[in-house]
């Protein structure tokens, strides 16, 4: 069993590497693919009117005369010393600028996630215990508007309704905790809507299960039966996707944080690909592209265990 799982997971570490080689370097290609010269913006933005021969110094000091596969080759070297660059945008060490951002992205997500999970369990509960149809077939209209709402679009009108017409929240200078908790509800909708009807079906499931007619023939209760029984397995199976779905969240709140002006990682890849600051910008891929593909391999990792439970079970 031990031996199993080390190989799983050394096999799953090799995909972690291969994922980031091949989206690190898709990230290069892109910029050099774009038409926009990263070696001219800075210097439009460091000199403001640059003749041909300042871009072109510009460009060997930066070293973006090179071939792009030397200039991968340099950037890999210099990653795995732990050193990223300098930020070409405002000078800052790219290390300093992504510890300072990176955890408000994370308090979001994880924000997110307890909604998301509180509401889940909550909803999938109160419908399984009732004992109309009226209720769950209203949930499940719910669950499709919440999963066929984009949150980019939820959070706008979010905003437009909280901060503008009633003022209750800020619309600039979101750096507390607290303000976190907006961004968090507009991310966590999706996932709440679509895992509710999951449980739900799975809650289900577990009641039809031979365990549970025995269980009612011993005069156990419905709730009792919920709780220590049904829940437990009906949840364990949703846990390898809603690991998933964090890296997920990840991604989407690159556009919620710019709508709710929090200085997250999203928001400092929105600024720097604009600003075509290309250190940075291939650092936040790379971060980016390393949590979602974490999230996964935790999915995959409980799935297999699941799988190899089940197995031994």
């Amino acid at each position: 069993m031990r031996q199993d799982m080390k190989k799983y997971i050394l096999k799953k570490m090799i995909e972690l590497i291969f994922t980031l080689f091949f989206v690190t370097l898709l990230s290069f290609l892109l910029m050099r693919l774009s038409s926009v010269d990263p070696a001219t913006a800075y210097a439009k933005r460091m000199i403001g009117s640059p003749t041909i021969e300042q871009i072109e110094a510009i460009r060997l000091q930066l070293g973006f005369d090179k071939p792009l596969l030397i200039q991968y080759g340099r950037w890999v070297i210099d990653l795995l010393h732990f050193d990223l660059g300098t930020s070409l945008a405002n000078g800052h060490k790219v290390w300093t600028d992504i510890a300072t951002a990176f955890p408000k992205t994370l308090g979001i997500v994880f924000i997110a996630s307890v909604f998301q999970i509180i509401t889940i369990i909550v909803l999938s509960c109160i419908a399984f215990l009732s004992p109309w149809k009226i209720p769950k077939s209203v949930l499940q209209i719910i669950c499709i508007l919440g999963v066929s709402i984009p949150s980019f679009y939820l959070a706008t009108v979010y905003l437009d309704y909280f901060a503008v017409k009633k003022s209750l929240i800020a619309v600039t200078g979101n750096t507390s905790f607290l303000s976190y908790i907006s961004p968090a509800l507009c991310i966590g909708v999706f996932g709440a809507s679509f895992y509710t009807p999951m449980l739900m079906d799975a809650l289900e499931h577990e009641s039809k299960e031979e365990y549970a007619f025995y269980a009612r023939c011993r005069g156990l209760s419905e709730s009792r039966l919920l709780f220590f029984h049904f829940l437990p397995r009906a949840a364990v199976g949703l846990i390898p996707s809603f690991l998933q779905s964090i890296g997920l969240a990840l991604a989407n709140a690159t556009v919620i944080e710019q709508i709710f002006s929090i200085p997250g990682f999203g928001y400092l890849i929105v600024n720097h690909v604009l600003d075509r600051d290309t250190p940075m910008i291939h650092a936040e891929v790379f971060f980016l592209a390393l949590a979602i593909a974490l999230c996964n391999i935790a999915a995959d990792l409980i799935q297999w265990a699941i799988q190899r439970k089940r197995e031994v079970a």
